[in-house]
């Protein structure tokens, strides 16, 4: 099996890290790659998936269509593949501080937000990453808080987790000001 087949059959199993690892190893562009046929297969895959109500798997596809598409277009950039918060506008409820560990996106730490517990939200954020193609990458959970949007606009985050404890709500006001930067952000400890 030659060095772009390898590489290839990486790009088709989700594992962008391995693949990006051996063409910056051998100096390999991804220019030079052909992802017409891995793009098919992941879209119909996602149409099936869709089609049978699979909206979990489907969600999954998504993510490796995107992930595909930044590692087309300029390679494995963290940056550009992992968003560095996760959140809606208007959204009441929990989040998560973590970090990622290991990997070329270690290091990274990010807010998620969504699901009825702070181990729910983690579990949804360790299967994002690995979608993203960070197979050499683990997620750790930095501490919990809620989060609330009032109707004047100002985004209030406050508690803690029960289970992973007090998040840095600072950091978390400060990522959250990069993602609403016309929005004032207040934090009680």
């Amino acid at each position: 099996m030659g060095l772009v087949s390898l590489i290839m059959d990486f790009i088709c199993s989700g594992k962008l890290e391995s693949a990006w690892d051996i063409m910056k190893e051998n100096g390999i562009s991804w220019h030079a790659l052909d992802y017409q046929k891995v793009f098919k297969d992941l879209e119909e895959n996602l149409e099936s998936e869709i089609d049978l109500g699979n909206i979990h798997t489907a969600n999954r596809l998504k993510r490796r269509i995107h992930a595909l598409k930044i590692f087309q277009a300029c390679g494995l950039v963290p940056q550009q593949s992992i968003a560095s918060v996760d959140l809606p506008e208007g959204y009441q409820g929990k989040m998560l501080l973590i970090q990622i560990v290991g990997g070329a996106a270690h290091g990274m730490v990010c807010l998620r937000t969504g699901d009825d517990w702070h181990r729910e939200i983690l579990r949804n954020t360790i299967e994002e990453v690995q979608d993203l193609g960070f197979e050499n990458a683990d997620v750790a959970p930095l501490g919990g808080a809620w989060i609330q949007f009032e109707p004047d606009g100002t985004i209030t985050v406050y508690g803690s987790s029960e289970e992973f404890g007090a998040c840095d709500k600072n950091l978390a006001a400060d990522l959250i000001s990069h993602a609403f930067p016309g929005n004032r952000v207040l934090r009680y400890h």
